[in-house]
C-alpha cells in the first residue's frame, strides 16, 4: 500500500469524525469562552496529501468547471468573512468561519489531488469505511443501547445519532453517503462486496432509526430518480436489475411489516410541523427568516449569529428549517447567489458522468449525484448544513463530482493510448510479416 493510498483512505474516513484540538477564538457577551477545533484528524490526512503528494494536469475538457468551482468557492469564503464586521457575537462567527474554511480546503484538496480512477476508488473506500463506522454506532443505539467510546463524545437518546449528536443531521449524513455504498454493493466489482452490502444495510437501518422524515423522503426521491436514469440509459444488466428489484422488495416488505406503524405515526404530524400558524412551525420560522433577510439583505448577519436576530419568542431555541434561507440570512443575498451558482453548476455539469464508459466511475459518480440531490431536497426542510460534519461532506460531495469527471477523462485517454499502442504493435508485426514473406518470395525466384 503506497503513501497516497493510505492518505486518501484516511482522508475519506476521518471526514466522518468530528474531534480535535480546540482553541479559544473569543469570549461571548455573557462571558462564556467560545472555541473551535483548529486541528482535527482529517486535517493530518489533508495536509499530508497537499505536502507529500502531487496532482496531475486538469484535462482541457474540464478546465472550465474546475477553474470556475475553485474561483466560486474562494469568493464564497471571502464574502463570508464580511461577517467579522457585522456579527453580534464575533466568537460565534469565528467558530463558523473556521469550519467553513476547513470545508472549502477539503474541496480544494479533492480537486487538486484526486485525479485518477485509482484515487477515486481509494477515497471512496475511506468514505464508506467512515459511513460503516457511523452506521454501526447508529444501529447499536437503535437495537442494543447507549454507546460509549474513548476520545469520542457520543450523544445517546431515543433516536439514533451516531457521533454527530443530532438525529436529523445524522439522517442527512446517511442519506448523503448511502447511495454510493448501495451502488458499490450492487453494481461494481470493487471488493469486498459483502462489506459494502453490510454497510448499506446498516446505513438504511440507522437512517430509519433517526426518525428523520426529511431524510427518508429526500433519499427515496434521489434513489428512484437516478435508478430510473440508469434504466433509461440501459446502464444496468438484467442481472443487476434483478438484484435491485429483489433488494427493494425485501427492504420494503421488512420495513413495512416491522416498522410501518412507527413510520406512519412519524409522518402523521408532518402537516402540523410544516404549515401551522405557530411561530415554531417550519412556515413560522421561514417568515421570521424572511424578516431578517429584508433587514440585512447585503451582508447578512454573519455565520452562527442567527439566533441573536430571531424572534424573541423562539430566540436561542429554534432556527429556520431551510438551509437556503439560513445562508441568505447569515451571508446576505450575494452569499446565497454564490452558493447556488456553484452548487447548481457542479450538479448540472456532473450529469456528464452518465456518458462514462467506465462502470466503476459511473456508479460512484451517480451515487455521488444522488447524495447531492438528496441534500438539495433535505435542505428545504432542515438547517443541518451548518453543522461541522455535514458542512465538510457537502463540500466534499461537490468536489468529488468534478474529480470523477477529471478521473474519467484521464481513464479514457489512457485507454485510447493503450489501444493505439496495441494497434501500432499489430501494424508493426504485419509489416514485419509482409517484409519476411517478400524476402522469401524473392529468394525462391
Amino acid at each position: 500500500m503506497n503513501l497516497k493510498k493510505i492518505l486518501l483512505v484516511s482522508f475519506g474516513f476521518f471526514l466522518s469524525i468530528e474531534q480535535g484540538f480546540t482553541v479559544v477564538l473569543g469570549v461571548l457577551s455573557n462571558g462564556v469562552a467560545r472555541g473551535a477545533d483548529v486541528l482535527m484528524p482529517v486535517d493530518l490526512a489533508m495536509y499530508g496529501l497537499l505536502i507529500l503528494t502531487s496532482g496531475r494536469r486538469t484535462p482541457q475538457k474540464h478546465r472550465g468547471i474546475h477553474g470556475f468551482a475553485l474561483a466560486m468557492a474562494a469568493l464564497y469564503l471571502l464574502w463570508s468573512g464580511v461577517g467579522e464586521f457585522v456579527a453580534v457575537e464575533k466568537a460565534d462567527f469565528r467558530f463558523g468561519y473556521v469550519h467553513l474554511a476547513r470545508a472549502i480546503l477539503v474541496f480544494f484538496v479533492i480537486l487538486k489531488r484526486i485525479n485518477s480512477k485509482k484515487d477515486v476508488i481509494d477515497f471512496t473506500r475511506g468514505l464508506i469505511y467512515g459511513l460503516g463506522f457511523e452506521a454501526l454506532i447508529g444501529v447499536w443505539q437503535w437495537q442494543i443501547g447507549p454507546v460509549v467510546l474513548p476520545f469520542i463524545v457520543v450523544t445517546n437518546e431515543w433516536r439514533a445519532t451516531g457521533t454527530i449528536g443530532v438525529a436529523n443531521a445524522f439522517g442527512c449524513y446517511l442519506a448523503m453517503l448511502a447511495p454510493i455504498s448501495i451502488r458499490l454493493a450492487l453494481f461494481t466489482k470493487i471488493k469486498p462486496k459483502w462489506l459494502w452490502s453490510a454497510i448499506s444495510v446498516m446505513s438504511l437501518g440507522a437512517l430509519l432509526a433517526t426518525y428523520t422524515r426529511g431524510a427518508w423522503l429526500s433519499l427515496s426521491v434521489a434513489l428512484m430518480f437516478f435508478f430510473y436514469l440508469d434504466f433509461l440509459m440501459k446502464k444496468l444488466s438484467r442481472r443487476q436489475i434483478n438484484y435491485l428489484l429483489v433488494a427493494f422488495v425485501i427492504g420494503l416488505a421488512f420495513t413495512t411489516l416491522k416498522y410501518g406503524e412507527t413510520i406512519t405515526g412519524r409522518m402523521a404530524d408532518s402537516r402540523e410541523a410544516i404549515a401551522s400558524n405557530k411561530k415554531h412551525s417550519r412556515m413560522g420560522l421561514a417568515k421570521d427568516a424572511v424578516r431578517i433577510i429584508r433587514q440585512h439583505p447585503l451582508t447578512g448577519i454573519a455565520l452562527n449569529n442567527y439566533r441573536y436576530h430571531a424572534d424573541k419568542e423562539i430566540q436561542g431555541t429554534r432556527i429556520v428549517h431551510n438551509v437556503y434561507l439560513l445562508i441568505m440570512a447569515q451571508q446576505g443575498v450575494p452569499g446565497i447567489i454564490l452558493f447556488l451558482l456553484l452548487n447548481l453548476s457542479v450538479f448540472i455539469v456532473g450529469f456528464k458522468i452518465r456518458k462514462s464508459q467506465d462502470p466503476t466511475l459511473y456508479h460512484i459518480g451517480m451515487g455521488g449525484l444522488a447524495g447531492m440531490l438528496s441534500n438539495f431536497i433535505y435542505y428545504l426542510v432542515a438547517p443541518d448544513y451548518r453543522l461541522v460534519i455535514l458542512k465538510l461532506h457537502h463540500w466534499r460531495a461537490l468536489a468529488m463530482i468534478v474529480a470523477i469527471l477529471i478521473a474519467d477523462e484521464h481513464t479514457k485517454k489512457l485507454k485510447q493510448q493503450f489501444m493505439l499502442h496495441i494497434r501500432r504493435q499489430k501494424e508493426k508485426k504485419a509489416r514485419a510479416l509482409h517484409t519476411s514473406q517478400t524476402t522469401m518470395n524473392e529468394t525462391v525466384i
